[in-house]
């Protein structure tokens, strides 16, 4: 690995960690053994430690006391309640980018960016590479962060995007999983912004993120998530 002195030290091995557990090379419920990490890395021991606080923040590790760090599990529940949270508010979040329709300026330097990463997933499937399928998802969920004036919907955002990645990663990995949905997921949802039309925002969103929690569940072999998610809809998971 190679360190960059523009980032802070911690926040690299967490970088570094955090794609290792987005990606599934460290599986929920391992453990990440900080002397192991700081050996490898060739870092200290106190730098690992603030990095995994850091990943815990962002929803990838769990802190357990006396027993160390390990990767967040991920049940049935824990992913329908992540994925009906996350759809929430990136329902909220993209209507009130389409809102900014008046307000010119801010309108199309967010919309230029969303159209870009809308451009990156054309581009990734015609070279069908599915990181860079994910990466563009990521990136257009990114795009309109820097323009929204909403410091508290940004924040919490920001800080489940990690989760968020890790929940694609692992639908992409499931046997259904077609790109191509990707892409025309979002094409009709930078549609439905550019038009201002919020019902059509909820619609694909909420679909797009209960597909995308059924199948990261599937490719972990969680045979209950249709339990879990019929339990949350009414209301008592």
């Amino acid at each position: 690995m190679v360190f960059h002195p523009a980032i802070s030290l911690t926040e690299q091995i967490a970088d570094h960690l955090g794609q290792q557990i987005i990606t599934g090379q460290l599986q929920p419920a391992e453990r990440i053994q900080e002397l192991r990490v700081a050996a490898a890395l060739g870092v200290s021991r106190g730098s690992v430690r603030e990095a995994l606080l850091i990943l815990e923040s962002r929803h990838l590790v769990e802190i357990v006391p006396r027993r160390g760090a390990m990767v967040s599990r991920l049940e049935a529940a824990e992913i329908c309640n992540f994925s009906e949270l996350y759809a929430d508010l990136l329902n909220l979040f993209f209507s009130k980018i389409a809102a900014q329709s008046s307000a010119v300026p801010t309108r199309s330097g967010a919309f230029t960016r969303l159209a870009a990463a809308v451009a990156e997933i054309t581009e990734a499937i015609a070279m069908s590479d599915v990181e860079r399928v994910l990466g563009g998802q990521r990136d257009f969920v990114a795009a309109g962060l820097d323009a929204l004036d909403n410091y508290y919907l940004v924040a919490v955002l920001r800080g489940l995007i990690p989760a968020a990645s890790r929940l694609a990663h692992l639908a992409a990995c499931h046997a259904d999983f077609d790109a191509r949905d990707t892409l025309r997921y979002h094409q009709a949802l930078f549609a439905a912004i550019d038009q201002g039309d919020a019902p059509r925002v909820s619609e694909l969103v909420s679909a797009h993120g209960r597909r995308e929690a059924r199948l990261a569940s599937e490719s972990l072999g969680l045979k209950n998530f249709s339990d879990a998610s019929a339990g949350l809809s009414r209301g008592v998971a």
